[in-house]
């Protein structure tokens, strides 16, 4: 019996947006000019260069979050660092890429239709900026549906671990076999789920063709090629 479903976000709910990374120093960088800072030109392609020094240096499932790149950064540029600061940093950052953040087709369709089932729906999604994800959910609306919202920012590890899948289940009080994941990623989230023992269905609406279906042998239990394919293999499970 199937009580919750697991969604990814981006290339899931929202459009994959490709990278915005230099965008989101350049605005960075505006934002700190209006204010007085004294920052040149080579501030975007430093911050770009920490922010892929950071990724770069993740060790197995481990997470690396925004403020580990900024806070070295502006520090460099005499910028004092305390809380405050690196979280309104942190939002001025990343303003280009949630503005450019949009609905997949179907999206919120889906998520009233299996809201009105009373199933429970939350959202699992790796990034370095647990603000990133909460603000575009909220933005798109999607909080209305998905409680709760984790990010591997927020708990520190990327899926395909299975503790950032247990963050949601221990909220719900509800055994793996009875939950579903939903992504568009083989390697994150279709192996993740088979590792902590769920359903999952690979979304493959903005798949490249050179993304595999299978990795180590796992595959997803469906596939669907639009969101409203997702909710005709969810209706077929629910009435099992």
């Amino acid at each position: 019996m199937i009580r919750g479903v697991i969604f990814d976000l981006g290339g899931t709910l929202t459009a994959r947006i490709g990278n915005w990374e230099r965008a989101n120093a350049q605005a960075l960088r505006q934002w700190l000019l209006s204010r007085g800072y004294t920052i040149d030109e080579a501030f975007v392609e430093v911050l770009v260069g920490e922010r892929e020094a950071t990724f770069a240096g993740r060790t197995g499932t481990g997470e690396t979050r925004a403020e580990d790149a900024l806070r070295p950064v502006l520090t460099r540029y005499g910028i004092r660092v305390d809380p405050a600061s690196l979280v309104a940093s942190e939002k001025a950052f990343f303003e280009p890429e949630l503005q450019a953040m949009r609905l997949l087709p179907g999206a919120l369709e889906l998520l009233e239709k299996l809201d009105a089932r009373s199933l429970r729906q939350g959202l699992a999604s790796n990034a370095s900026s647990h603000y990133l994800i909460l603000e575009c959910c909220r933005r798109l609306e999607l909080d209305r549906f998905l409680d709760p919202v984790i990010s591997s920012a927020a708990v520190g590890w990327a899926k395909p671990d299975p503790k950032i899948f247990d963050a949601i289940l221990r909220q719900w009080g509800c055994p793996p076999s009875a939950a579903v994941m939903v992504g568009d990623t083989v390697e994150a989230d279709i192996v993740g789920a088979y590792r902590r023992g769920m359903r999952s269905i690979l979304l493959t609406a903005e798949r490249r063709p050179d993304e595999p279906l299978e990795v180590e042998g796992i595959r997803a239990d469906a596939t669907a090629a639009t969101l409203a394919e997702v909710e005709f293999i969810l209706d077929e499970w629910l009435d099992r």
